[in-house]
């Protein structure tokens, strides 16, 4: 069957974890991107509209959108002789730190490759979808899109040729966010980033990861947000976030487990173990942190989600 239309959601997501850059993400259940696809016979064109949060702050241009450029690239690997018609509905606020870009290029890969016929492998629309965020990172990082595309928490094992390990949380798992309102670029979160790090703040990183880790198979998620310090990125970006170290310590001191920048920032996540404490009040309560230092913010709670899929089709 010819489809002429789908529809796919994919959702917010959380980069880094802490020691993890570029290589831990988790997908949540809260705020999802959508986007609808539909063929156009007539051409070849890929036309975009968006709408939803921050909606004009996304480019139409597809070689600028992140939705267009996995567009490109599909249509490419495809013999179909048509066009693409993709609306974007923004759920994810752009610049937020909750892997905006990378919902919208994997529910564009999700559709596309559902409505093309073209039966790409979950690998595959995760590097496609990764191109995708070179239009608003300025870096093809596969962490987001692959939490995105696959749901629950993601490990790159490798970038060349890419490997990603899917692993189950412990059921207790909540988080905490909190987005501040405060102008941010991601370009300019990783223009910041060291480039040289010493040795000591290397075995600390590495240290920090595999306590993460750790604490994921011994069910144990104290362990895991003692592994959500870092020396490295963090410290590098605490400066483009008003009041981070003060929000980061109300949040321990109401019973989070670990908090850190979610992604590039600026929003601030708190891992949250639910059987000792309420993620609804942690969230809260950063929110009237960043309020003592007169930033406005708005804050969610979350459990680990499903990847991207599609919704509607025809």
């Amino acid at each position: 069957m010819v489809l002429s239309m789908v529809e796919a959601i994919a959702p917010a997501t959380s980069a880094n974890l802490g020691a993890g850059f570029d290589v831990f993400g988790v997908a949540l259940d809260v705020l999802f991107d959508r986007v609808l696809v539909e063929r156009i016979v007539a051409n070849k064109t890929i036309e975009i509209t968006v709408d939803g949060e921050g909606a004009e702050e996304i480019p139409r241009e597809p070689e600028k959108n992140t939705a267009g450029v996995v567009a490109k690239e599909l249509l490419k690997l495809s013999r179909e002789k048509c066009g693409l018609r993709i609306k974007i509905h923004k759920g994810i606020k752009p610049g937020s730190g909750l892997g905006s870009s990378a919902a919208s290029a994997a529910a564009a890969a999700v559709a596309i490759n559902e409505l093309l016929g073209l039966e790409l492998s979950q690998l595959q629309l995760i590097e496609t979808a990764t191109l995708g965020e070179m239009t608003s990172a300025g870096a093809p990082h596969a962490d987001n899109v692959s939490a995105a595309i696959l749901g629950d928490f993601i490990v790159i094992t490798s970038r060349k040729p890419l490997e990603v390990l899917k692993l189950k949380l412990p059921p207790n798992v909540e988080f905490a966010i909190v987005s501040p309102e405060i102008k941010f670029n991601t370009s300019l979160a990783r223009s910041v980033l060291p480039r040289k790090v010493a040795l000591s703040s290397m075995i600390y990183n590495v240290s920090r990861a595999a306590t993460f880790i750790a604490g994921i198979t011994l069910n144990n998620i104290e362990i895991m947000g003692k592994g959500m310090n870092d020396m490295v990125v963090e410290p590098a970006r605490a400066h483009l976030i008003p009041g981070l170290n003060h929000v980061k310590k109300k949040a321990l001191d109401a019973g989070a487990a670990g908090v850190t920048i979610s992604g590039a920032g600026p929003s601030v996540i708190a891992l949250v173990d639910s059987k000792r404490a309420d993620a609804e009040k942690i969230a809260l309560t950063m929110v009237e942190a960043f309020d003592e230092l007169g930033v406005k913010s708005r804050s969610f709670h979350a459990k680990p989600g499903p990847g991207a899929k599609v919704v509607r089709k025809e």
